[in-house]
């Protein structure tokens, strides 16, 4: 990739990534591509469980595949029906989820912490067939799918993975023998570019998640940069299929040869080290909070990093300063950190794999196309600022379910309005200023101003209130905090708002940025609440001795 540059067409004001056609057949379905990869080298490893010690071969991974996709047809799931994976990474997930891919079956994979709202907002959206949960979130699932069914209405069946509980359906039912596993053959799904593997989650302007339709051919799109960073050695991240990097990275290994290396827990110091120096993970993404938090681990200094190549960081904003310790505590071994921006959306957008220029994400990756255009949609040039559009060598799949939002989200051109703002420099390397959208990320989760907002309103004593992520430091990472306008006479304070409010909510949306009073909060002339300046308001109230 050394040889590849971003390219400026002056005409259209339009930036390119190296244009780059994929080795497989673009028309052909993922299903069939992974058999295909699965009967090659069958003695091969591609997935490793850190819990467990066990790993898969292709020819047992293959196995697996076609009993689930062999099962799952026989107690009638069709093309087209859609099922939820509310899952962390287990053993047999990954072969599920391709066995969905192969048949046809859309999987809308959810964060498995996240609390009955949003889970009910998802399943709701969705209309699942079937519903797969783990042991430890089985509960919050089933009462947020009796939720979510309409009264009167069947509710799915959900099944539960690597459970001893004897009144509930397990997944791994669906792994029985077929004794046609050998006949299988993977069906023709149709055109690539108009077939849905997967509904990925994101968060929109409105605050309520969305799903994203990721087609066949923009799977192919994601994996496209393994041709250029990614070898045939073990890969690692934390992610579950909710995110982006989860989904793409169960992915990596038909494309690259790569071991992928899985875990059911969160991030944790212990297990990141653990990934590099017992299994000796090369390539590794985490989320800039989480690699903050790793790098003021104790033992960081001291532990044996010769493995890594390359740690990825994204999610959200990435200090210079975290990079350079990173760098410095890598270099001398060969590794170095990696920038990287991307979308649900579009896939992989910019990423500096091979130059770090300080403050920049990088240049474009392979078949992605920028605009940078002002408020009224005027496109600009090099050096100025605006609001990002993206474009990739596939379509966007649009919203599931959701037209309108399909519609707003692109432009005549069929480009993304991703919400950031930034810029290209005349280098082609990408920089990102701020965001255009009020939603922000807690290490790596979406957080919704407006879904704590309403949560806030409920309260008695509040009048107003202005949820802003503020830059935790200690952390590298957003947290919610909440300004407040009371009625006149109440005696609310900040102990009881954050009771009241990290009693409904999902872990990630707690309020760990605090909660202030103020007289009146700062607006527009049109009444619009000026979120930035009630950061600001935050960061003077901070600096008084006494706040509240």
């Amino acid at each position: 990739m050394a040889n590849y540059s971003t390219v400026y067409d002056e005409t259209t004001r339009t930036w390119h990534g190296p244009t780059v056609k994929h080795l497989f057949n673009p028309e052909a379905s993922m299903g069939q591509i992974m058999l295909e990869v699965l009967s090659r080298s069958p003695d091969r490893v591609m997935q490793q469980d850190m819990d467990t010690g066990r790993s898969l071969t292709y020819a047992e991974f293959r196995t697996r595949l076609i009993r689930f996709a062999q099962n799952l047809t026989k107690v009638g799931l069709r093309p087209g029906e859609v099922v939820v994976l509310a899952n962390a990474n287990s053993e047999n997930l990954a072969p599920l989820a391709c066995a969905l891919l192969t048949i046809g079956v859309p999987f809308n994979p959810l964060a498995p912490a996240f609390n009955e709202d949003d889970m009910e907002n998802m399943l709701r959206t969705t209309k699942p067939k079937l519903v797969f949960a783990d042991a430890d979130n089985y509960e919050v699932v089933r009462k947020a799918l009796e939720r979510a069914v309409p009264r009167g209405d069947t509710l799915p069946p959900i099944y539960v993975f690597e459970c001893t509980r004897d009144d509930v359906k397990h997944a791994e039912d669906f792994m029985k023998e077929t004794g046609s596993e050998e006949t299988f053959v993977a069906p023709y799904l149709g055109d690539s570019n108009k077939t849905v593997a997967a509904i990925l989650c994101s968060s929109g302007t409105s605050g309520a998640h969305k799903g994203v339709q990721v087609t066949h051919a923009a799977c192919m799109h994601l994996t496209i940069w393994t041709r250029f960073v990614a070898t045939p050695e073990v890969h690692f991240n934390f992610s579950a299929l909710y995110w982006t990097t989860g989904f793409g990275s169960m992915l990596t290994p038909f494309f690259s040869g790569a071991v992928r290396l899985i875990t059911r827990k969160p991030f944790n110091e212990e297990q990141f080290l653990e990934a590099v120096e017992k299994y000796h993970a090369k390539a590794i993404f985490l989320p800039t909070a989480y690699a903050n938090a790793m790098m003021a681990h104790p033992r960081i200094k001291t532990a044996d990093l010769s493995s890594i190549k390359f740690l990825a960081l994204g999610g959200s904003h990435v200090p210079e300063e975290l990079r350079d310790r990173i760098d410095a505590l890598l270099a001398p071994t060969g590794g170095r950190s990696v920038n990287a921006y991307g979308s649900s959306e579009n896939g992989p957008c910019a990423m500096d794999i091979i130059r770090r220029k300080p403050g920049a994400i990088g240049p474009l990756m392979p078949n992605a196309m920028v605009r940078i255009v002002d408020e009224d949609g005027n496109r600009l040039g090099v050096g100025e600022q605006g609001e990002l559009l993206t474009k990739a060598i596939v379509d966007f799949g649009g919203y599931y379910g959701n037209e309108e939002a399909s519609r707003s989200a692109i432009d005549s051109d069929g480009f993304f309005r991703t919400g950031d703002i930034g810029y290209i420099d005349e280098e082609g390397f990408l920089y990102l200023i701020d965001r255009k959208k009020d939603i922000f990320k807690y290490r790596n989760y979406h957080v919704s101003p407006s879904d704590l907002e309403a949560i806030i309103m409920r309260i008695d004593g509040v009048q107003e209130v202005c949820v802003v992520g503020i830059l935790d430091t200690q952390d590298a990472t957003d947290v919610p905090a909440a300004v407040i306008v009371k009625r006149p006479d109440s005696r609310l304070d900040a102990s009881q708002v954050r009771s009241i409010v990290d009693g409904q909510v999902s872990d990630f949306k707690r309020l760990r940025g605090g909660v202030y009073f103020v007289a009146e909060l700062p607006k527009t002339q049109t009444g619009k609440v000026i979120r930035r300046k009630v950061i600001e308001t935050i960061t003077r109230m901070n600096q008084l001795p006494d706040k509240c």
